[in-house]
């Protein structure tokens, strides 16, 4: 939920009202000051208010101020009562207006207006069993910091992997509650009422809202999906899988655990959404807040656009997710019937309801907006659902019984397939190795010329033949965007090969620091278009007789590039231009670029070095362009023999011989070995 007050910068303070009181014998004779709002201030806040000439009673206010207050409230002593609550009213309103920073000089807009760099590192934090730890991340480009909590038995077990909990904070940071989660999850582990779990704090910043805001300067949901959880499945022995993953979050990270939960359902499985917020339709009114911080918050992460809020909010997503989220999710909501967010949940449980998304809905009697006053009143319910939560993760899926499998899934509505080979059947991570096909081809035939199965099986990595859109007679291409645009205009094959490496990542123990991919001819192409769009995805490339159809736009990163061509290639020629065969040609829309241009094209994206190793060994000249310290490295190897087709293969056409000097799956794999992202 949305933060209480401002006029401290995101403290909590305490607002005193003097009351005087009728003498009489059950009261005082004095009158007294007493509270009439409260809520607890940190132990620096009052140092920091406080100092010599500059003591405070409160935000705007000194303490002489406070006395002529206070000596007005006693002159109404001995007259009227009415008077004296009509002083009241009006001096309470003049502490409450100051306090919102109404009175001063200071345009309340003018807080829409401001920026504010993401706190992207945050203090370390103690607690039982927690750990500090950063990563690099492309879109904050920053270091990111999370803290996690590894139970012993975690700790312990060298070889068993584990489920893990990504919890999400409410607004103002969530440090402070980091020590008392962590106690909380190792008693209960401790005490045997919830499998041992890893605990990932997320840094959601002060009231980052767990979205990418819409000017940008905080993609905080693309760090968490596309960066963070990878990260997690790379470092940790976690349950890469949906059924391992459980998101929870209070107040603000109850927002965000069912918006992230919500979109990003294939990743999670299990979603609680404790005291939620803001779960409403628009962002208007925040009910423990107020209007006009609501619309700060809209300004700022929003961009002040009621459209925004609406398109990423979990009201939406549950409606444009339904039957996807209905499949096999485990939800629950959880609300104090004291809390200020009542209302709001209850109308968004009953939103649910209406979409026949299955959720439990527990009221706590007496809670108010209070996450652990909530865990504690969930008692041993609350480990029930974690166990519920992990009763299939760690077994039963997961363990594929066949090395050697299709897959079928959709993709912008359409039908997509790829086959695995050498696929984990133990549960441990495994390298991949994308390989896709030429233009008219098909899973089964790169599969068939590529050679890759032997050598994936001796060397222990996954190996996964995509296939593109079939535009009729069992052929298929990828959509370049230059090359075949009639027959596959209306495939998105940057979407295939992401959903691709998301199941890949998620269901078939695939390593996510250890993603490859290469291609052959048309497959080459589109290797170079995802190794463009999704550098930061990928630990190395291998495009294979292909190149490039424009420059205008470059990677996100360094990534490492290994380019195998022909010289004697007809189809996609060296020096550029239209293809020398006219199937080709009449394909084309744009010319090719000339290898050599592409070559420096990733010498300078990658920031390698700018004169290469030359080495000539028969037919073959291999340039090897070295990494520098930030960069990677760009090789290029070109065979005065070869033609048009996978190195190694057999010739399709009189005329065109490929390479015949190496193997091309072995070269790529010598290349992808020690490539780590």
């Amino acid at each position: 939920m949305l933060p209480e007050n401002h006029s401290t910068g995101g403290r909590a303070t305490a607002l005193w009202v003097y009351l005087p009181h009728r003498r009489n014998a059950m009261s005082p004779k004095a009158p007294q000051a007493v509270p009439c709002c409260r809520a607890t201030a940190p132990p620096d806040f009052l140092a920091q208010q406080t100092g010599r000439g500059k003591s405070r009673a409160g935000p705007g206010l000194t303490i002489s101020q406070h006395r002529r207050i206070l000596k007005v409230f006693e002159r109404t002593r001995t007259k009227d009562y009415a008077m004296g609550r009509t002083w009241i009213f009006t001096i309470s309103s003049m502490l409450m207006f100051e306090l919102m920073g109404l009175t001063s000089a200071q345009d309340p807009r003018q807080f829409n207006q401001s920026k504010e760099t993401p706190e992207w590192l945050t203090p370390q934090i103690a607690g039982p069993h927690v750990s500090y730890h950063t990563f690099d991340s492309t879109a904050a480009k920053s270091r990111v910091s999370y803290h996690l909590y590894m139970p012993e038995a975690c700790e312990g077990d060298t070889e068993k992997r584990f489920p893990v909990v990504y919890w999400l904070h409410g607004s103002g940071g969530g440090l402070a509650g980091i020590p008392k989660v962590a106690t909380h999850f190792d008693a209960a582990i401790a005490a045997g009422k919830t499998p041992p779990c890893l605990v990932v704090f997320v840094n959601g910043l002060v009231e980052g809202m767990y979205v990418d805001w819409k000017d940008g300067a905080a993609p905080l949901e693309t760090i968490i999906v596309r960066e963070l959880v990878p990260h997690i499945d790379a470092t940790y022995r976690t349950i890469a899988t949906r059924e391992g993953r459980l998101l929870d979050g209070y107040s603000m990270g109850g927002y965000g655990a069912a918006r992230l939960g919500f979109k990003y359902h294939d990743l999670f499985r299990s979603v609680s959404i404790m005291g939620g917020g803001p779960l409403q339709a628009e962002l208007n009114q925040a009910p423990r807040a107020g209007r006009q911080r609501a619309a700060e918050v809209l300004a700022k992460v929003y961009g002040g656009d009621q459209a925004y809020f609406k398109s990423v909010s979990p009201r939406f997503l549950a409606v444009q997710n339904a039957q996807a989220i209905s499949n096999g999710s485990h939800i629950r909501m959880v609300c104090g019937d004291q809390d200020e967010t009542f209302s709001n949940n209850l109308a968004f449980h009953e939103h649910l309801q209406k979409l026949t998304i299955p959720h439990t809905w527990t009221i706590l009697e007496g809670i108010d907006h209070n996450p652990m006053r909530t865990l504690d009143a969930l008692g041993d319910s609350n480990w029930q659902f974690y166990r519920q939560a992990f009763e299939k993760p760690a077994g039963t899926r997961l363990l594929i019984e066949n090395s050697e499998f299709e897959i079928a899934f959709k993709v912008r509505q359409q039908d997509r397939r790829a086959v695995i080979v050498n696929a984990s059947t133990d549960g441990t991570k495994r390298p991949v190795v994308i390989a896709l096909h030429g233009g008219q081809g098909r899973a089964e035939i790169m599969r068939s010329n590529s050679g890759f199965d032997p050598v994936a099986r001796t060397n222990g990595f996954m190996v996964v033949y995509g296939e593109g859109t079939d535009f009729g007679g069992k052929r298929h291409a990828w959509n370049t965007g230059f090359l075949l645009r009639r027959q596959v205009r209306d495939a998105d094959d940057v979407a295939y090969l992401d959903t691709l490496i998301d199941k890949l990542i998620n269901e078939y123990d695939a390593d996510p620091a250890r993603i490859h991919m290469t291609g052959g001819s048309n497959g080459g192409m589109m290797t170079f278009v995802y190794a463009v769009a999704r550098a930061e995805r990928l630990a190395a490339v291998a495009p294979v007789v292909a190149s490039m159809f424009t420059f205008d736009r470059k990677p996100s990163v360094p990534l490492p590039i290994l380019i195998i061509n022909g010289a004697k290639d007809e189809d996609v020629p060296l020096e550029g231009g239209m293809s020398r065969n006219p199937l080709v040609r009449r394909a084309q829309d744009a010319p090719f670029k000339p290898l050599q241009d592409v070559v420096q094209f990733w010498v300078e994206a990658n920031r390698s070095k700018n004169s290469a190793q030359v080495h000539t060994k028969g037919t073959v000249t291999t340039s090897r362009y070295a990494a520098t310290a930030d960069g990677a490295e760009t090789e290029f190897v070109l065979d005065s023999a070869g033609a048009h087709g996978w190195p190694g293969s057999q010739s399709r056409r009189d005329g065109n011989s490929p390479v015949k000097s190496f193997s091309g799956a072995e070269k790529v794999w010598e290349f992808f070995r020690d490539k780590h992202r």
